[in-house]
């Protein structure tokens, strides 16, 4: 992560906290004021200020190898790196343009209704967190993400709903209420297999399609549908959850994607639930306006959406999919801030 933590630019510098230094993107660190503390200071308790306040640079580097290495921590030693990660956090967090209200998508193609109940993160930042603080490769720029009003995306138990539209054509929903989901899971199982050749050729570990964590929901009326899978990785650690909504238009779908680990299933089946109903095709952009004379009808119906026709085009969830959230999720949590910068060091 390349937002370091001022905190812990005052470490390398070999300085105490009441002379912190920022550290840039470049390297480069400059004198902070004195009685400024750093983000998300506040928000420590006093043991754990007065352990950060001692730890010196080689403590910092000792605490680095032993969560690198995967050893057990003492009870103070989590106390500091839970600590570090707070500020990291908050440092991060702080760089971020959040907005809230009605939040407008493209040119005059769609509407989120957020109210302050949600924020929004328009393309840039959503791609800052997408690849600095979740640790993706560089992909697609997205049309923004949609955050919780209370909890930084880069926290530890932060999540955010990744939203970008994709323009194939009208899809015909006629085939909603045949589907069997079964099967579907099945034959989505044995494509998931197949492609792990080449994911494994690009760099990715494998993925396997474990099941459902949420079966398929068409609503009708809305011409929108959601569904959640549970992804497993050969690297161990935590399953991926992948909460997907679909949001039918004229010409296209807005796709809605949440990438967690399958702990957060409880936190995010709700949120996704409520997001569902906020979603709002621009008039001339809804399903409804379709023009059979004018529009082009897709080439795939529900079916072709749940199994990933569309998102293995998409570019950006095909690539979450394949090397996101997932792999790095044994190494995710409150430590991951701290192991990326420690692996930058050594480079």
């Amino acid at each position: 992560m390349k937002h370091a933590a001022l905190v812990l630019g005052a470490l390398l510098a070999g300085a105490p906290l009441t002379a912190r230094a920022t550290v840039f993107e470049d390297g480069n660190s400059a004198a902070a004021p004195q009685d400024a503390p750093p983000p998300g200071w506040d928000a420590l308790s006093p043991q754990q200020q007065e352990k950060l306040a001692q730890l010196d640079e080689a403590g910092l580097q000792a605490l680095g190898g032993k969560i690198d290495r995967g050893e057990a921590l003492s009870d103070d030693e989590k106390m500091i790196a839970e600590g570090l990660a707070i500020l990291m956090t908050a440092e991060f967090d702080g760089k971020l343009n959040y907005q809230t209200g009605d939040i407008p998508l493209g040119s005059g193609l769609a509407t989120l209704h957020l109210g302050t109940q949600y924020r929004f993160l328009g393309p840039a930042d959503a791609r800052r967190v997408i690849e600095e603080a979740w640790h993706n490769p560089p992909g697609e720029q997205p049309l923004g993400m949609i955050v919780s009003a209370d909890l930084s995306p880069a926290h530890p138990r932060g999540w955010g709903v990744i939203v970008s539209y994709v323009e194939e054509g009208h899809v015909d929903d006629a085939d909603a209420a045949s589907i069997d989901y079964d099967e579907l899971l099945a034959q989505m199982k044995e494509a998931t297999e197949a492609e792990n050749e080449s994911r494994k050729a690009m760099g990715f570990p494998a993925m396997h399609l474990v099941g459902w964590a949420e079966p398929p929901h068409y609503d009708q009326a809305r011409h929108s549908l959601y569904w959640a899978k549970e992804l497993g990785g050969d690297e161990g650690g935590e399953n991926s959850l992948n909460y997907a909504v679909r949001v039918l238009g004229r010409k296209g779908v807005l796709e809605l994607n949440a990438v967690s680990g399958m702990t957060q299933l409880a936190d995010i089946k709700p949120e996704m639930e409520k997001i569902y109903g906020l979603v709002e095709f621009d008039s001339g952009n809804r399903y409804g306006d379709f023009n059979p004379d004018l529009d082009t009808v897709a080439a795939y119906g529900i079916g072709g959406l749940i199994a990933g026709k569309v998102a293995a085009k998409a570019g950006l969830f095909a690539l979450l999919a394949k090397g996101g959230k997932f792999i790095v999720l044994a190494i995710v949590g409150l430590f991951a801030g701290i192991r990326a910068w420690f692996t930058r060091k050594k480079e």
